[in-house]
């Protein structure tokens, strides 16, 4: 199953590249981090989407077994990162799925990782998403068949009126998992810091 890793966010609250920061206890960007947890969960081949700070990122993946997928319309937003991903994803491989996680999740475990690439199913299933809870987060596994629903969405609402209707059709499977990680996103300073136990670093800006 490949994996995409959506990094082309413009970070606005954070002032930083979100991928750049150090992820304890290895202190290794938090790009990398992200993407050797999908590679310990045998999920690969593995690509990230850039946008703004491609030029920054990309020499943090040089040798980690990764492609940088750089998205010339990044600033359409999310969903535009989000195809530029899954359009490189379906295209490596015959498989039915890809998984696709934020940059900004990193504290997600690799059984969850795990768990999620085993969960694929046949039948009216078209996209499974980690339940914590009442909530459901990262990442997410996308059927092949998903693509042309997305690339007919409206950009203002993006992927999340697909997954809306998915959900209401019954083709979303909403896996339970004991990992809060699902759910933490790293937005500012503050976040980082509650989420690592560790002051945001002052970074050269």
């Amino acid at each position: 199953m490949p994996g995409i890793v959506l990094a082309g966010g413009r970070s606005l609250r954070m002032g930083w590249p979100k991928a750049l920061l150090p992820w304890p206890p290895r202190d290794v960007p938090i790009v990398v981090h992200v993407t050797d947890t999908l590679r310990d969960a045998g999920v690969a081949p593995l690509g990230v989407v850039t946008g703004r700070h491609h030029d920054r990122i990309a020499p943090a993946l040089e040798g980690h077994d990764v492609t940088v997928l750089p998205n010339p319309r990044h600033e359409e937003g999310q969903l535009s990162s989000l195809l530029h991903g899954l359009r490189w994803a379906f295209a490596q491989t015959e498989s039915q799925w890809a998984m696709v996680t934020l940059v900004d999740v990193p504290a997600v475990r690799a059984v969850t990782v795990r768990a999620l690439a085993g969960a694929v199913a046949s039948g009216d299933t078209r996209a499974i998403r980690p339940r914590h809870g009442d909530r459901h987060g990262h990442p997410v596994v996308w059927r092949r068949d998903v693509l042309s629903m997305l690339e007919a969405a409206d950009p203002a609402h993006g992927a999340r009126a697909i997954m809306r209707g998915l959900a209401a059709a019954g083709a979303v499977l909403d896996l339970p998992v004991d990992d809060p990680g699902v759910l933490a996103d790293i937005d500012t300073p503050e976040d980082y810091a509650r989420l690592t136990g560790h002051p945001c670093p002052s970074l050269d800006r």
